[in-house]
């Protein structure tokens, strides 16, 4: 099953590949094979010099040091990184196992990574995965080669939910492995106890470029008309029985979802970060269209 899980995952990524055309630069136009690095939002960049400002730079680049000094404006230049190291960050707790479609969170999660991780792959670029836990993360560390995105795919697909302590992930020890100047994917449903992870979460935007992808089920922000239902908490294991045709009970379930996502918003924002949402019941195919179409909502306001 996993096997055939990897096989899908990597033919859908071929699929991606000969259906998305995208710019690079604002100078060619090629398939997402080999640059699929606009998906990316912010390339890891190398300091190249400071010049004299023109109209066709962006103001955020302008280092007010230099203009303060020379009376006339001066713009930090950048070049891309040679080396590209992408990080897929997922959060496979209990949590992740919850779904009311074809797919669950975890599947439709381990499913984006793995495109994300076959392009990479196809554009010879390194990868690595962390697998978060409670001060137990798993990590495979950035290699090249399809035998080692095979790797990256069986082990997030093998990874044993129980083992998973129900309590929010520490950063700190995934903030030191990752360094800085990586391209990042954080995917998660963002179900945790608490926020006590923002601190971190912030440190590892700080030094690289992070797109945080929620996964979310319809169910959880809608819940349906269906009766009485039993539901259990994957994170700590408890049941609770519910009534969903109960309109009040709905609105107040409706609020506690708002105003969680409000939070978490605004807990990405202090980070200069937005997340893209990726439904289980979404094509993922639009998913990735989307991403890229809508690149300027999901990119960082500023370089850093």
């Amino acid at each position: 099953m996993n096997d055939s899980f990897i096989k899908n995952s990597f033919n859908f990524a071929d699929k991606i590949v000969n259906k998305v055309t995208i710019p690079i630069f604002n100078k060619v136009e090629t398939v997402l094979q080999g640059n699929y690095k606009s998906i990316l939002y912010g390339h890891g960049l190398d300091f190249k010099e400071i010049r004299e400002y023109t109209e066709k730079d962006d103001i955020r680049n302008i280092d007010w040091n230099v203009t303060a000094r020379t009376g006339k404006p001066f713009v930090k230049t950048y070049q891309e990184e040679k080396e590209l190291i992408i990080w897929l960050v997922i959060d496979l707790s209990p949590s992740m196992l919850f779904g009311s479609q074809a797919l669950n969170k975890k599947e439709i999660a381990i499913q984006f990574a793995s495109v994300i991780a076959y392009l990479a792959f196809k554009n010879g670029d390194k990868v690595g995965g962390i697998i978060l836990n409670k001060d137990k993360n798993k990590i495979i560390s950035p290699a090249r080669g399809l035998k080692h995105v095979y790797r990256i795919v069986q082990e997030f697909l093998n990874y044993d939910n129980a083992s998973f302590e129900p309590d929010t992930p520490s950063l700190n020890k995934v903030n030191k492995v990752l360094g800085k100047k990586k391209q990042i994917f954080f995917i998660s449903d963002f179900i945790f106890n608490n926020f006590d992870w923002d601190k971190g979460f912030g440190e590892i935007c700080i030094k690289n470029n992070v797109l945080p992808i929620q996964i979310v089920d319809p169910v959880e922000e809608n819940i349906p008309d269906s009766g009485y239902l039993r539901l259990m908490d994957y994170e700590t294991g408890k049941y609770l029985v519910i009534d969903t045709s109960n309109k009040s009970m709905k609105d107040e379930y409706k609020k506690l979802v708002d105003s969680y996502n409000n939070q978490l918003c605004n807990t990405l924002k202090k980070s200069k970060v937005e997340p893209f949402k990726i439904y289980t019941d979404t094509d993922l195919t639009k998913a990735l269209i989307d991403l890229y179409q809508n690149k300027s909502k999901y990119k960082k306001t500023n370089r850093r």
